[in-house]
């Protein structure tokens, strides 16, 4: 018969794909809070406290490229940025 097709998608929440995407490379939060110059529990905060309330574009972004996460595999980040 023919090939199957899977799609695997991102989940939109920034913090269920961070955390997943992290457990899947094998890095802690911690390690990839310090990469992008931040205290060791800034992730844990951002992942299981929603603090900060969004991550900033660049966050994104180098946590994105380390994690071979491409342009939306951590989520969409805007949706937790306050529009107004």
């Amino acid at each position: 018969m023919g090939a199957r097709l899977c799609l695997a998608l991102s989940p939109a929440d920034p913090r269920v794909a961070l955390r997943e995407a992290a457990a899947r490379r094998g890095d802690s939060l911690a390690i990839l809070s310090r990469m992008i110059d931040q205290p060791p529990g800034y992730l844990a905060r951002f992942v299981n406290q929603g603090r900060p309330a969004a991550l900033s574009e660049e966050h994104h972004r180098r946590l994105s490229d380390h994690l071979d996460a491409g342009e939306l595999g951590l989520g969409i980040r805007d949706i937790w940025v306050r529009h107004g």
